[in-house]
């Protein structure tokens, strides 16, 4: 048996190795980010930074059903024999020019949304470690290093139980839930982080 002065001396050597093992999971952490995850957070970001514009798309919409209704009203109009042929074309003409526009903007907002979507297996989608460190966070992905100064971390949000790092305005490194493994495990992790910010 051991004697209770051996466990009493023992003890907190293994209570430091056991908080020194917790320190190093909670300080390395393995990330498998996924196009999902990255289109979680373009659109989270896109949302916040537009925010201020959100009559735009609401203006655009009321005028679409403006002229959606004019075109019905005109149609309707012109059967009843209310307007002449002239007239009618006129306005035939300047709803298809402006939903033929409407259709080309949608077309080009989706082709600039596919510009700003990286790579499958690049260094945004993919997997990473990451260290966080005293002096900042290095993350390691199958191409290369990368090392996040703490001065660069502009703030550290969660949202849907994501992690989100900016490193810069509309860049952030990526802790998705998966990688986080338990909700105690996330409030460590969060702690830690803005320690340094």
């Amino acid at each position: 048996l051991r004697s209770p002065i051996l466990a009493n001396h023992f003890l907190p050597v293994n209570w430091a190795l056991y908080v020194s093992q917790i320190m190093e999971n909670l300080l390395n952490l393995k990330v498998e980010t996924s196009k999902a995850d990255y289109d979680a957070f373009y659109s989270y970001t896109a949302s916040k930074v537009l925010k201020s514009y959100t009559w735009i798309p609401m203006l655009k919409n009321v005028f679409l059903w403006l002229v959606l209704a004019f075109s019905f009203m005109s149609f309707f109009q012109f059967q009843s024999g209310g307007i002449g042929n002239k007239l009618f074309f006129s306005v035939l003409t300047l709803s298809i020019s402006f939903f033929i526009y409407v259709a080309l903007s949608k077309l080009m907002e989706a082709k600039i949304a596919q510009c700003f979507t990286p790579n499958e297996n690049g260094i945004m989608i993919g997997p990473k470690e990451f260290e966080i460190t005293p002096d900042g966070i290095k993350e390691t992905n199958p191409y290369g290093h990368n090392f996040y100064n703490w001065d660069v971390v502009e703030k550290i949000e969660e949202v849907n139980g994501s992690i989100y790092v900016y490193v810069d305005k509309v860049l952030a490194l990526i802790f998705n839930p998966e990688s986080l493994k338990s909700d105690e495990y996330r409030e460590e992790l969060l702690s830690e982080l803005k320690k340094h910010v």
